[in-house]
């Protein structure tokens, strides 16, 4: 295992080397805690050692068309006895210690399905799960249980381009269609539902959680205990008058 050098431990032997140059004549406080109780080593490792970059299929597949690309460009020649010499300051920076960057072949797909429909970021997802069981084969877009969403239309055209053999501008095109008819049938039942509502008296707000709509349900609160109110108020007195009418008769 590869572990970073201590920072903290460079720096106090870079200090015990001043001193012993005699460059340095005060020794610091902190330098006699170092070296009772020495700093231990970096557990971060690099992440270059440990790269898993080239050993999933798509990976190779992608490395190889850069690498056949890269030869068929064609190269600058220069004249004969000349090098090519780098003067740029950007080749003598040591590499920093940042973990590999990690592609998957969906994502090219999402940002461009995501790029032509960006209102489908702001669509509300339901989290609700009726079956608890995820579908592992993506042979239709929907299965009739669970929500339609952008990535749903993703792994569906991904899908199809490892298992139909079909190009990506092809799936994305049967995807895409699928997905319409989706929404327009999800359009016409909200459409109708809110017909049959009208229609049984349900009466649409202007605007959802509005001044309007607190005041109304106010309103109908009010009236409801009210109404709760009398009916109490009638049961009282129609027990006092049960009492007075037996005590009349005894």
């Amino acid at each position: 295992m590869y572990k970073k050098p201590s920072v903290a431990r460079g720096i106090k032997q870079a200090y015990e080397h001043l001193l012993s140059a005699n460059l340095r004549n005060k020794v610091p406080p902190w330098l006699h805690a170092m070296r009772s109780t020495p700093p231990a080593d970096s557990l971060v490792r690099d992440p270059s050692l440990f790269s898993t970059r080239g050993k999933l299929e798509f990976e190779n597949q992608a490395i190889d068309q850069s690498s056949a690309a890269q030869q068929t460009r064609i190269k600058r020649t220069l004249p004969p006895g000349c090098v090519s010499i780098h003067h740029k300051k950007a080749y003598l920076r040591s590499k920093s210690n940042k973990p590999p960057k990690i592609e998957f072949p969906e994502d090219r797909l999402r940002k461009e399905f995501y790029r032509n429909h960006p209102f489908e970021r702001y669509r509300p997802r339901s989290l609700v799960e009726t079956t608890g069981k995820n579908p592992q084969t993506w042979n239709r877009l929907s299965d009739g249980t669970s929500q339609i969403t952008g990535e749903n239309v993703i792994r569906y055209q991904y899908y199809l381009m490892q298992t139909k053999g079909m190009s990506k501008q092809d799936a994305y095109i049967q995807a895409t269609d699928e997905f319409y008819a989706i929404r327009a049938r999800e359009e016409m039942n909200a459409k109708i539902a809110y017909q049959e509502a009208c229609f049984y008296g349900a009466q649409k707000l202007k605007k959802p959680f509005s001044a309007m709509q607190l005041v109304q349900e106010d309103i109908e609160i009010r009236k409801s205990v009210g109404a709760f109110e009398a009916r109490d108020e009638e049961q009282r007195m129609r027990e006092t008058l049960t009492e007075k009418m037996f005590t009349a008769n005894e």
